[in-house]
């Protein structure tokens, strides 16, 4: 199979970076942005200083990694252009150090190569920018967020290495400032908050990243505080990049805090144990991170928000600041001493072939399996199994708590502040996710009392961590809407005790809440964002009503990343006693090449609570319309109708699939197409052979026979589901009056009429059964054939009423035959190349008795119901003289009785608990929850 090109190194990583953000400012100068001039507004807002700041620090970096020139514009030249039009006054805070240190980069402010050419009015704006010494009375005020002192200290900091006027006293105290509040908690978890009220979020990881220049500074302070950060990103950070899910500035900005993280850590090797991993995380921060961005622009205000503080009047601001982010950190990589390289190093995948039965137990009420699948060892070890409480404080019980397993994985966090976006709610991009900054509380109750709303949040008075297992309790109801930077008023008198239980893809939630005073209302929300759909169910004794309420497109209700398309609210009837339960399972989004066929309806529609079945989206006639990057299983079906005769075409789907970690369920309706051709079609089916990960046969015989065909993996799983029966397809059958129908068909009534039915097939032999017919001598039989292939004749024999070429007819004609019929004919090669044949599932259906051949596969779908009448025309003759009442009587009983095991709602679920163990024992690759390509 072809191969997938991408970074694989530190340095191959670094230049994918540069090459990013080169090719995002190359397309801005191009098209929106000629030759990078800023604009004076954009998209109806002022464009400030700080835009060109963040553009001067992402064309420094890139300079130290290598590049010469931006659209054919020396790279130089245009760092000196935008130094010409800095605005002194209005470049203040992160945006003054950014100035100052990229002209830093080449020299004193008196010796400076790119100020050479400027005016001295020029330069003089340039040296203003520099300096924020203004905004440390801000600081000492507290109208700034704690972290300000990391900022102020980096701008003075850069000041004097350009040889600036920096008193050094006033360096030294913000130097002091950022020691006592960095080491101010023991653990060296940052709590931005100036009231102590637990506002724990990226910038506790990001602080210390932000301080490195400071490091020499800090007198061993930052050494741990940024292992304490790697440690805490390496816990909670998610597949698709994102560093930390719950807070402010999340979204791109988590992503690029991740790819910073690993530049860090790979370039300096702090992570030596670790540095496979991280280069992994970088790697696959990257391909998300190529999706957030669209024209040179980041789409992070489009069908998604941000902050309010970082709203859409500050999108070209953002766009260079992700931009500087991921020029350092290419910088970094590209002149790290020792270039890292990931090792391949699969696990064997040596094993024996395993039977799925969840009937039997197979699979832990814990989620468990004990049989670990074969996977990529890179991804395993770059996001390992956790399940664990990290503690940010010693005195309280401020925290997050991360899981992952192969079935669900998500961060809890434990934290103060009162906004949407941080209180205990269930957080993973792609699958979890709450509104931004918005008095919408969700995973938490929302109470009303009064004119007052309040909701469970800030630090809990207690957590208790056991395996897949958190209870936590808080005392009161916090109000929700205070400025954060404010004395909170009063909460809402109470309790709440939730306990947080993970069982295999399943989140389940208990909540106790307790009231002095019984509220006006209490209502829980539960998100549920298009791209993944939810299977949410609420439980309590309490008088309650349970709704999906449609949001999609509702400003309000958006994450980071996405649009909320659902709010699943359950309001309960207030009470000073409230307990109610949430069970939350993603739902499993499946691609079918059967959409739309009778079978998919029949096997699908049971199942809607727990699968959602979209079209499949791969090859030549793939919907493209589908998002591959939101499907959980490939289900598979006829392979030949999928990438047709070009084994290359199904290499192409194949690795598609496998580059989204995307399990392959192979249901094998045929050992080969109907047409045969197996010099073109057994090298398909063997590779998708090669490459299922699950194979559902509708027999223990047609196992046998796929697997003495074909080779499989030997972790392969193996499950006999049988083909459901077609009696709901055909439920006008039973409302048909047979005189009539036989009138409207030209067939005189009889006691037995035989009907064969279906497509030809090489290995239904319709003429044998015609011939044996015609051998028979009742005359109380009748035969009806509507099956008939071109090279088959009709015998000359009046009992048989109908001889007519096969031929797709409308449904109503299809019931109205089944209905004047009394037995079907099914007569199969038993040694032939089908599996299955749709024909019995409509005897079962119906309630019709078969007469068969010695297949094996009809003999164990029927039963009883079966009547073996052999394969040669005179054993089928003497068969048909010899059929009694009693026999038809009692392959009738039989078939009745068997039909109960074909019924589609128990077999669907089958499937969709192999769907599920799948989900739960495969191991994860990453997955951008951006939108992407297929290919």
């Amino acid at each position: 199979m072809a191969t997938v090109s991408g970074p694989s190194t530190s340095s191959e990583l670094g230049a994918a970076l540069r090459d990013f953000c080169v090719a995002q400012l190359d397309v801005l100068a191009r098209q929106q942005l000629p030759g990078l001039a800023l604009p004076r507004t954009y998209a109806g807002h002022v464009v400030g200083a700080d835009v060109r700041a963040d553009l001067l620090y992402t064309l420094g970096h890139l300079a130290d990694a290598g590049v010469v020139s931006i659209a054919d514009v020396a790279i130089d030249d245009h760092i000196v252009t935008h130094l010409r039009q800095v605005q002194g006054a209005h470049t203040h805070t992160f945006f003054s150090y950014r100035v100052a240190e990229t002209i830093g980069r080449a020299g004193t402010f008196a010796n400076n190569r790119y100020l050479e050419t400027l005016s001295t009015t020029e330069r003089n704006e340039v040296a203003v920018a520099c300096s924020s010494t203004d905004w440390i009375a801000l600081l000492d005020q507290g109208s700034l967020p704690r972290n300000y002192a990391a900022v102020l200290a980096r701008c003075e900091h850069a000041r004097l290495a350009l040889g600036l006027d920096v008193d050094p006293s006033v360096l030294q105290s913000l130097v002091d400032r950022l020691h006592d509040f960095l080491g101010s908690n023991p653990r060296l978890y940052l709590d931005d908050s100036h009231d102590r009220n637990g506002r724990y979020d990226i910038y506790t990881a990001d602080v210390w990243l932000f301080c490195e220049p400071l490091a020499p500074r800090l007198d061993g302070l930052w050494e741990r505080g940024i292992a304490t950060a790697l440690e805490l990103v390496d816990a909670v950070g998610a597949r698709d990049g994102t560093a930390i899910a719950w807070g402010r500035s999340t979204g791109v900005l988590s992503i690029a805090l991740t790819i910073e993280l690993a530049a860090l850590a790979i370039s300096r090797g702090m992570v030596a144990e670790r540095s496979g991993a991280w280069l992994t995380r970088g790697i696959d921060a990257l391909d998300s991170m190529r999706s957030c961005y669209g024209s040179g622009v980041v789409n992070a205000h489009q069908y998604r928000d941000q902050d309010a503080y970082r709203g859409p009047a500050r999108r070209l601001q953002l766009t260079f600041d992700v931009l500087g982010k991921l020029a350092w950190a290419a910088k970094s990589l590209l002149n790290a001493p020792a270039p890292l390289s990931l090792v391949d190093n699969p696990t064997s995948g040596v094993g024996t072939a395993r039977t799925f039965e969840a009937r039997a137990g197979s699979v832990g009420a814990d989620g468990g399996s004990g049989d670990d699948r074969a996977g990529s060892v890179d991804h395993l070890d770059a996001y390992p199994r956790i399940d664990r409480v990290i503690a940010f404080e010693v005195d309280r019980p401020a925290g997050v708590w991360a899981y992952r397993d192969e079935g669900v994985e998500f961060v809890l966090p434990f934290v103060g502040a009162a906004r949407s976006h941080y209180y205990p709610s269930l957080h993973s991009p792609g699958c979890f996710e709450v509104p931004v900054d918005a008095d919408l509380p969700c995973w938490t109750p929302l109470v009303h009392a009064g004119v007052g709303r309040y909701a469970s949040g800030g630090v809990p008075t207690s957590v208790e961590h056991q395996p897949h297992t958190v209870r936590a309790t808080w005392d009161g109801f916090v109000p929700t809407t205070f400025d954060w930077n404010k004395a909170a008023p009063e909460p809402f008198a109470g309790t709440r005790s939730a306990q947080y239980a993970i069982t295999g893809r399943a989140v389940r939630v208990t909540e106790e809440l307790r009231f002095e005073a019984a509220p006006d209302a209490v209502t829980v929300m539960i998100p549920e964002i298009a791209e993944r759909p939810l299977q949410v169910i609420f439980e309590t004794t309490n008088a309650s009503t349970a709704i999906a309420i449609d949001v999609q497109g509702v400003k309000e209700w958006r994450s980071s990343w996405s649009e909320i398309a659902i709010a699943h609210q359950l309001d309960i009837e207030p009470s000073t006693a409230i307990d109610y339960t949430i069970t939350v399972t993603p739902k499993i989004r499946v691609a079918s090449t059967a959409f739309s066929h009778h079978y998919h309806d029949s096997l699908y529609n049971p199942i809607v609570d727990r699968v959602i079945a979209y079209p499949n989206p791969l090859g030549p006639i793939g919907d493209v319309s589908i998002d591959l990057a939101n499907i959980d299983v490939f289900h598979l079906h006829w392979p030949e109708f999928v990438g047709f005769e070009r084994l290359v075409t199904h290499e192409d789907i194949i690795q598609a699939l496998q580059r989204r970690g995307i399990p392959i369920v192979w249901t094998a309706h045929n050992l080969t197409p109907h047409t045969k051709q197996p010099e073109i079609y057994d090298p398909v089916y063997a590779l998708w052979a090669q490459h299922a990960d699950a194979v559902i046969h509708h027999s223990n015989a047609g196992q046998r026979l796929m697997r003495s065909r074909y080779v499989f993996r030997d972790d392969c799983i193996h499950e006999v589901i049988p083909h459901g029966h077609f009696g709901e397809l055909w439920s006008d059958v039973a409302s048909i009056d047979r005189g009539e129908a036989e009138r409207e068909l030209g067939f005189a009534p009889c006691p037995i009429r035989i009907g064969i039915v279906g497509a030809p097939r090489m290995e239904k032999h319709v003429q044998k059964f015609l011939d044996g017919f015609a051998m028979s001598s009742r005359a109380d039989v009748q035969l009806a054939c509507w099956s008939l292939a071109p090279h088959d004749h009709v015998p000359d024999d009046p009992r048989i009423v109908a001889g007519e070429p096969y031929r797709l007819v409308r449904p109503a004609l299809y019931a109205q035959r089944l209905a004047v019929c009394d037995v079907l004919a099914l007569p199969f090669d038993p040694d032939g190349e089908m599996l299955a044949t749709g024909t019995a599932a409509d005897a079962l259906g119906l309630g019709l008795p078969a007469l068969t051949s010695e297949w094996e596969y009809l003999i164990e779908t029927l039963g009883a119901a079966a009547i073996v009448v052999g394969q040669e025309p005179a054993a089928i003759g003497a068969a048909i003289d010899s059929l009694s009442d009693t026999t038809l009587a009692a392959a009738r009983a039989a078939v009745v009785e068997r039909r109960v095991d074909y019924e589609w709602p128990q077999l669907a679920e089958r499937t969709a608990d192999l769907f599920d163990h799948l989900l739960r024992t495969q191991p994860k690759p990453p997955h951008s929850v951006f939108p992407g390509s297929n290919v």
